[in-house]
């Protein structure tokens, strides 16, 4: 078992989720160690409060484990996870106020450059975010998180429907008011910049 997952990058999510499932406990380990750093530069997204997001990482990682036996099958781990702590943290946030953007009733998503980007990411990933973070300052926290999924994480339109609860249609239609509202803001295409970690 240690030797088939030595190299996490080439292993199929699918198959470390079934064998999660069928109570296989290194590849949970595995599925913990291979997102963990993504889940944490995710939930920064939401909020500064490092403790929480480390806390409600862990919770979604005691569910899964406590629940595995129930769980149904899937391809796309990140999304799975993505989605999860984004619900953990969202129950959080209904209970505190504080967490609210006052115009849009709404936790805020940012896209701010973190420490931990810093660590992890060599200095031309570094450009690169930072240059995304000033391009999508003129969009609404909404704007933001539907750009950021499918231009920066490369998420499908589907993909994105599932982790923000919205239609079809409405993710389209929010991606493009976020587009016009870059184009009348900058001159040139940002959406060439905003492809970049999409390659």
């Amino acid at each position: 078992m240690t030797k088939l997952f030595k190299n996490l990058n080439s292993i199929d999510d699918g198959m470390l989720w079934d064998q999660l499932i069928g109570g296989d406990n290194d590849a949970y380990s595995y599925i913990y160690k291979k997102y963990v750093a993504e889940l944490f530069s995710y939930g920064m997204r939401f909020t500064a409060d490092r403790d929480l997001i480390k806390d409600c990482i862990q919770d979604v990682f005691v569910r899964i484990y406590n629940n595995r036996s129930n769980l149904n099958s899937t391809n796309n781990v990140k999304l799975y996870l993505f989605i999860a702590l984004k619900n953990m943290l969202f129950n959080v946030f209904e209970k505190d106020k504080s967490f609210q953007n006052i115009d849009t009733i709404e936790p805020v998503f940012s896209v701010e450059y973190t420490i931990e980007d810093e660590i992890i990411h060599d200095e031309q990933i570094q450009e690169q975010h930072e240059k995304i973070e000033r391009i999508l300052s003129v969009l609404t926290p909404r704007q933001k998180e539907v750009i950021y999924y499918r231009y920066v994480e490369g998420l499908s339109i589907s993909d994105i429907c599932s982790i923000m609860e919205m239609n079809y249609q409405s993710v389209l239609n929010l991606i493009q008011r976020s587009m016009k509202r870059l184009h009348a803001t900058f001159v040139g295409k940002p959406q060439n910049i905003l492809k970049i970690k999409r390659g």
